[in-house]
């Protein structure tokens, strides 16, 4: 059968049959090179203490972007601690780890008129969705420039769920003698949707590492948010035809920081149209401003928001 099945698409049936069986899984493969056959023992065991660490460290900044991760949050680390070590693979050094995926929770309310809404985001895919979006924002705005970090050329790492302790981690690994570069590549899970922008591979060369420390260090002088930045994806849309106005509901923690938790916001009529592909994509959406608790509610944006894709805070901060 699984012959029949790969046959067309000239596809190894091992690769098909492993791709059923981890459909439930987003897949985190962690590999560095070096330059022999062999890497020493505490090399090995560095990378995946790395690996664990970046892990718990983004699934902390997942409930919200944070310079300086103060105290780890409970309901991350219990996604981390689900992390598993698959077999390692021919080749170079891979480390693939597996995150299982909860089956998504079905909408809140039935579609009425005026309404679009989506499944939203499960716990899970959130932490490895941060990871993969801190590593490419770290690459593009401070790896590829090559220049030195700033508060304001970092600004979009942390927005993407960079953190000192990620950073650091990265760094850790890097500082072993037989290791020229730290890649993170990752499969997203078939059983959850993945949007196509998200970063599939991420390397960092060892000639980074002094970036790393620098970049890390800043992050670690001061944890002042300048403004509440919220996080995430676009779950919900509603509109009544005529009115200047709209609303949507953003998937990212409010004030509380708890584990369901959802922000309101208004948006312009006018920006509905792009909002509604970036919902249905998958794109993760930056806004900033004051947040509000509203009792028995979602937490409230005050204001009009003005909400932008991720990649844009990548383009429009200079370094």
């Amino acid at each position: 059968m699984l012959e029949r099945i790969a046959a067309p698409a000239k596809e190894n049936p091992r690769d098909i049959e492993r791709a059923i069986e981890h459909k439930n899984y987003d897949f985190m493969r962690f590999r560095v090179n070096a330059s022999g056959d062999s890497i020493p023992l505490e090399s090995a065991a560095t990378v995946i203490n790395s690996a664990f660490g970046m892990i718990r460290a983004a699934a902390t900044a997942a409930r919200r972007p944070t310079q300086t991760i103060k105290n780890y949050v409970k309901a991350g680390d219990e996604i981390a601690a689900q992390a598993r070590l698959g077999h390692t693979e021919v080749g170079s050094f891979v480390f693939p780890v597996l995150l299982h995926i909860n089956e998504p929770e079905p909408p809140e309310e039935a579609t009425l008129e005026g309404v679009d809404q989506i499944i939203p985001e499960s716990d899970e895919r959130r932490v490895t969705r941060t990871l993969a979006q801190a590593l490419d924002a770290f690459e593009r705005q401070v790896v590829d420039p090559g220049t030195a970090p700033t508060p304001r050329s970092l600004l979009p790492v942390v927005y993407a769920g960079g953190t000192k302790e990620l950073l650091s981690k990265v760094a850790t690994a890097l500082a072993e003698p037989d290791i020229s570069f730290f890649e993170t590549s990752f499969i997203w899970a078939g059983a959850e949707p993945a949007s196509k922008t998200l970063p599939r591979s991420v390397a960092i060369p060892a000639e980074a590492r002094e970036l790393l420390t620098d970049a890390a260090r800043v992050l670690g002088r001061s944890n002042q948010d300048p403004l509440r930045v919220l996080v995430g994806p676009i779950i919900r849309i509603e509109y009544i035809k005529g009115e200047v106005f709209g609303e949507i509901v953003i998937q990212a923690p409010g004030p509380s920081g708890g584990r369901k938790s959802r922000v309101e916001m208004r948006v312009r009529a006018d920006q509905l149209g792009v909002l509604h592909e970036w919902m249905h994509g998958g794109t993760t959406v930056v806004v900033q401003g004051k947040v509000q608790t509203r009792p028995g509610r979602y937490a409230f944006l005050e204001g009009i928001a003005e909400p932008q894709p991720l990649s844009a805070t990548l383009e429009g901060v200079q370094t």
